[in-house]
């Protein structure tokens, strides 16, 4: 058996390069976590935003259907020629919402639009107010006499 010498000396040439190598390693570990974490976060708060989103669809969609309730004259005296209707908004814990109801018909022989003078058809339509509060989730529709 032969003894093998372990030589104990100065440091070559590659001495400082495993702590290089651990550096490099931390800082693509730090560049690729980043986006992973940030894709994490908005993960975690999508529910939050759904919930939201789904209340005032519900919200928009419920009001939709009180308007459509209403009598065909209560809402003919609503109508207007542009722009938001006076219709009053319930009281409820929604956001606020616009109503927009407006005479729709045929202004020529050809031609249908706002602002018809006839009164058979009306064009009715609910969003939320502020859009900045999410999808202002317009929901429209036309109401015959």
């Amino acid at each position: 058996m032969s003894l093998t010498k372990v030589r104990h000396g100065k440091p070559g040439r590659s001495a400082g390069f495993t702590l290089l190598e651990a550096l490099i390693a931390m800082m693509l570990l730090a560049v690729c976590l980043l986006p992973a974490a940030n894709a994490l976060r908005n993960a975690v708060a999508a529910p939050t935003v759904a919930a939201t989103g789904a209340r005032n669809l519900d919200c928009v969609s419920s009001l939709m259907e009180t308007v459509l309730a209403e009598p065909y004259t209560r809402l003919l005296s609503f109508a207007t020629t542009f722009g938001t209707s006076p219709y009053p908004p319930p009281d409820d814990d929604c956001p606020a919402r616009t109503v927009r109801i407006e005479r729709y018909g045929k202004i020529s022989t050809r031609e249908f639009r706002f602002g018809a003078p006839d009164d058979s058809l009306l064009f009715v339509s609910v969003a939320l107010t502020n859009p900045a509060e999410g999808n202002p989730f317009t929901l429209t529709t036309l109401v015959s006499r």
